[in-house]
């Protein structure tokens, strides 16, 4: 009876380190999902970020430019604009499914830039050449962001590169259109 005891106690005492090594190995694998998806969600949040750059860069254009004699570039600035809201609409289902918040800010680097087309704007009166090159900066700086962004997601989040690498073609007419009438003005 004794070793029939003793057996049942070794067999009790093998489960419990099963059980522990189970209970171990669901926490890693919990927390490197958790740690992708939050991945994901940074990922995606941060061409939020880069787009509501883009829509403030160009509700800053079209301020500058309002007193001007130039509405086909607001128009043109609004139809940009417009894409980035768009582009934010494709995203954002991206970040509720994993359980986040879209990013609703702008980056810093953009705050700057906009804050620096407001001085300039008010040391010298700007043209539509000077409007221009301003934001073709700002599609060069998306373009370099979203480059950064597809290069990162390629291989963990296919479905995201997808819709990263849509956009940035779109945008890719966007930019050259842009160079083409700053080159032209």
């Amino acid at each position: 009876m004794t070793a029939l005891c003793q057996g049942n106690k070794a067999v009790e005492f093998f489960f419990k380190k099963i059980q522990l090594f189970i209970i171990a190995k669901c926490s890693l694998i919990k927390f490197i999902i958790m740690e992708s998806i939050d991945k994901k969600i940074d990922l995606v949040n941060k061409a939020i970020e880069i787009n509501n750059d883009r829509i403030a860069g160009y509700e800053k254009a079209t301020e500058i430019i309002e007193d001007t004699e130039m509405p086909e570039l607001a128009t043109l600035f609004l139809q940009y604009k417009t894409q980035s809201e768009q582009f934010n609409t494709e995203l954002a289902p991206f970040v509720k499914v994993y359980g986040g918040t879209p990013e609703e800010g702008t980056m810093l680097s953009g705050k700057l830039f906009r804050i620096w087309m407001d001085i300039k704007s008010l040391i010298s009166p700007y043209t539509p050449k000077a409007v221009l090159q301003s934001c073709e900066k700002g599609e060069d700086e998306f373009r370099n962001a979203y480059k950064e962004l597809i290069d990162e997601s390629f291989e963990d989040c296919p479905d995201i590169s997808e819709v990263l690498q849509s956009q940035f073609a779109q945008q890719g007419s966007a930019h050259t259109h842009i160079k083409e009438l700053r080159d032209s003005a």
